[in-house]
């Protein structure tokens, strides 16, 4: 620059000029960013391109190809250390950073590990749903791995008011903090040793970091080997981990898991409820039915007694009549004597048909009670059902299902523990 004109650059000269600054300044030559990945993008060259920002401070980054090899995979959103040089674009005359290393940070560290972690399970086939263990209807016995607390509280809260007759056994654990994976899998472990029918692994909310520990190898591994289904429930509706990838069933909150669990007992209530409604209008429509016949056999009864009675009492009119037509005293005694035969043959037909009447009476009656499906159990047996329908075979029983037994006096619902076919 003479006399306070200043020099005339070219915009390649000027460009080159900054260039040559930035590279002179050990500084910007060898410096590190944190920031927040956006604009990710992959150029035709193999070159990748994005934005390091913090709130409305952004900077553009640069991988060449060569470099971008070695980098690992990111995406947008992720919190990132770039590594590298400052440099000047010339076809856009910006500013950039050349990018030869990359080392994701805080929660953006947590999902790449996150995403290798699912990638090797999926390639292992752990969230097959061939592999997933079916959970029992009608559980009798859970064990709840969690820590002591809210998520806990409601598990066996809403459990016991649900199905109050179903045990549960408590394994307490961490659930967060270093470590804390190692912990659960052990609790895990134990809970399967144990022999439950179905194990719950359940904790509250919390932030990505504190809920990661269900997303790492230890947890991940321990419900895969369990020797019973495994139910989680780890109470945050935005995020899905890998442990719920791997358990047979999976639920947002541990109260949701406790009404599953128990709605099988209660579907099983219902059925013996309507299958004794059903049975105790089946006895009444019986007992009706027979007692209609009883009165129709009696009222057929009273009619045909009436009858004979008239026809006989219409022939004794008439032989006295006749009487009264003739003298003789020979022939009244004889009308007399076939009279007396007469009322006597009317008396025993009478007595015969009532007699008749009152057998067939009650051998209804006795058939009736051998009908009467309630009648053995006053003798100490019992109705058992599956379904609503009675079972005569056990077997056609399997372990597991839920059966009903009908007594003299109550119901009883009840699984089936084993069952011998050759009784």
């Amino acid at each position: 620059m003479t006399g306070g004109t200043p020099d005339v650059y070219s915009v390649k000269e000027f460009t080159s000029r900054l260039g040559q600054l930035f590279a002179r300044h050990s500084t910007l030559s060898n410096i590190a960013i944190q920031g927040e990945i956006s604009d990710l993008r992959t150029f035709g060259n193999g070159h990748m391109g994005f934005r390091l920002k913090e709130e409305q401070a952004v900077i553009e980054c640069v991988a060449w190809s060569d470099r971008r090899r070695e980098l690992p995979e990111v995406k947008n959103g992720i919190a990132v250390i770039a590594y590298g040089s400052v440099g000047v674009r010339a076809d856009r005359g910006c500013y950039q950073l050349v990018v030869e290393r990359l080392e994701p940070t805080g929660i953006g560290a947590l999902f790449l590990l996150y995403e290798r972690l699912k990638e090797r399970f999926a390639a292992e086939g752990l969230f097959e749903a061939s592999r997933k263990r079916r959970v029992p209807e009608l559980p009798r016995r859970v064990a709840l791995v969690s820590a002591r607390g809210e998520a806990m509280a409601d598990f066996t809260q809403t459990l016991a008011r649900e199905a109050p007759f179903v045990e549960v056994r408590f394994i307490e654990t961490r659930v967060q903090g270093e470590g804390a994976e190692i912990d659960i899998a052990a609790a895990i472990d134990e809970a399967s040793r144990g022999e439950p029918d179905v194990i719950v692994v359940t904790r509250g909310g919390g932030s990505y970091e504190d809920l990661f520990p269900f997303n790492l190898e230890p947890v991940v591994r321990a419900i895969v080997r369990s020797q019973r289904a495994v139910v989680t429930a780890i109470g945050h509706v935005q995020h899905h981990h890998l442990a719920d990838a791997v358990a047979d069933m999976n639920f947002q909150t541990p109260s949701l898991a406790a009404k599953h669990i128990a709605q099988g007992w209660t579907l099983a209530a219902r059925r013996v409820r309507e299958a004794d409604r059903a049975l105790r209008q089946a006895v009444a429509n019986a007992v009706l039915s027979a007692a209609r016949g009883i009165e129709d056999a009696e009222l057929r009864l009273t009619h045909a007694s009436e009858r004979a009675m008239s026809r006989r009492r219409e022939e004794l009119s008439r032989l006295w009549i006749l009487l009264d037509s003739r003298s003789p005293r020979q022939w009244i005694a004889q009308r007399r004597e076939r009279l007396l035969k007469l009322e006597s043959r009317v008396a025993s037909t009478a007595e015969r048909f009532v007699n008749g009447a009152q057998r067939r009476f009650e051998h209804a009656t006795a058939q009736l009670n051998r009908l009467d499906p309630l009648a053995p159990l006053a003798r100490g047996y019992a109705i058992v059902t599956r379904g609503g329908e009675a079972v005569r075979d056990a077997a056609l029983l399997r372990k597991g299902d839920a059966i009903a037994a009908r007594f003299a006096r109550g119901t009883a619902a009840a699984v089936v523990e084993s069952v011998d076919g050759d009784a």
